[in-house]
C-alpha cells in the first residue's frame, strides 16, 4: 500500500509537467515580468483550472481552461486506476480528490533573474501540502477497526474488491485532511523560462522544469 500511495503522489508531477510544455510566443526577448507571469499561469492553470489571460499559452482554447486541467487529471488518474484495477466509483472519487487537493496548494512567484540564453530563472516559493504525511498509520488503524467489526465481509472479498475497499478508505482519510489543510515550510524552486529549442521566438519551460514544480506541490514525507 505504501508503494501505491507513493505512486499516487507522483501523479501530480506528471500533470504539472504536461502543462509546463505549453509555450508563449513573441517577436522579442521577454521582460522579467513576462517570465514571472508565464510561470504563474502554468501553475495556476494546473491547480485552479484558470489563469491570467494576458499570458498567451499555446493550445488553450478560451472558455475551456478548466477542461484542459480536468482532461490531464483524468488521463493520469486513469493510468493509475487501470494499473491498480480500481472501480469506476473509486476512480471518480480519486479524480474529485485530485481537483480539490490541487486547489489547496500554496505557491508564490518570486524574482526573475536574466540568464545568458535570453531567458530567466524564476524563483517559486512552494509550501508543500501535507496530505500523505502519516497516512499509512491512520490507514492501518482504520483497517484494524474495519476487520474487527466486519471480518466476514472483508474476508469474502476478492483481491480486486479488497483493493477498491482499501483505496476508498484512503480517499476518505485524504479528503478529511483537505478540510483543514496543513503545509510544510516553504521551499524555493528555481525554474528556467527561455527559448524553446528549435522554435523561433517561442519561450517556455522544458519538461524538467515542470517536474521541479510538480514534485514540491505535495509533501511526500512519511511515504
Amino acid at each position: 500500500m505504501k508503494r501505491g500511495l507513493k505512486h499516487l503522489s507522483l501523479i501530480v508531477i506528471m500533470m504539472v509537467l504536461a502543462v509546463a510544455m505549453l509555450s508563449s510566443c513573441g517577436p522579442k526577448k521577454p521582460e522579467p515580468g513576462e517570465a514571472q507571469a508565464y510561470v504563474k499561469a502554468v501553475i495556476d492553470l494546473m491547480c485552479t483550472g484558470d489563469y491570467d489571460h494576458s499570458v498567451e499559452l499555446a493550445d488553450i482554447e478560451e472558455g475551456k481552461e478548466s477542461e484542459t486541467r480536468d482532461a490531464l487529471i483524468d488521463q493520469m488518474v486513469k493510468e493509475f486506476s487501470s494499473e491498480a484495477k480500481l472501480s469506476d466509483e473509486v476512480t471518480d472519487s480519486f479524480k474529485a480528490f485530485m481537483v480539490q487537493a490541487l486547489e489547496k496548494t500554496k505557491y508564490t512567484i518570486g524574482e526573475a533573474a536574466a540568464t545568458e540564453d535570453g531567458g530567466y530563472d524564476v524563483t517559486v516559493s512552494i509550501e508543500p501540502l501535507q496530505i500523505f504525511t502519516g497516512i499509512d498509520k491512520e490507514l492501518e488503524k482504520a483497517l484494524e477497526d474495519k476487520v474487527a467489526s466486519e471480518p466476514d465481509k472483508i474476508m469474502a472479498m476478492s483481491e480486486e474488491e479488497q483493493t477498491n475497499y482499501v483505496m476508498g478508505m484512503v480517499l476518505e482519510l485524504l479528503n478529511k485532511r483537505l478540510e483543514k489543510p496543513k503545509y510544510d515550510p516553504a521551499e524555493e524552486v528555481v525554474v528556467h523560462y527561455g527559448p524553446m529549442e528549435g522554435q523561433k521566438n517561442v519561450y517556455g519551460c522544458e519538461e524538467s522544469e515542470g517536474e521541479k514544480l510538480g514534485a514540491k506541490l505535495f509533501s511526500t514525507k512519511g511515504l
